[in-house]
């Protein structure tokens, strides 16, 4: 197996063009879900931080991302993979030298 071979983003986007057109509405569902999470997160963390004096950070962070990753899955996971993807031919290259 070479570096060139991996292609996790191009796989997810072949996926996400067979399945987008199918669901109509679902990704303005998708966004509304995102708004709904988003404010639930940033709402919650400004009432414990006014009630205990701080909030916490990692759950406004972790609730963001999900946020971004519903709102623009087309978008945010073809990144996200193709970093996976430079990390995986690095590693695989890495290994091909080892071997030699």
């Amino acid at each position: 197996m070479d570096a060139s071979s991996v292609d996790l983003s191009g796989a997810w986007s072949q996926i996400w063009a067979r399945i987008a057109p199918e669901l109509q509405g679902f990704d303005l569902f998708l966004i509304f879900l995102a708004v709904a999470v988003a404010v639930v997160v940033t709402v919650k963390y400004i009432y414990d931080s006014r009630r205990k004096g701080g909030g916490d950070v990692r759950s406004v962070t972790v609730g963001l991302v999900i946020a971004a990753l519903l709102a623009a899955p087309g978008l945010i996971i073809p990144l996200l993979l193709l970093v996976a993807d430079g990390l995986i031919a690095i590693f695989i290259a890495i290994i091909g030298l080892i071997d030699m």
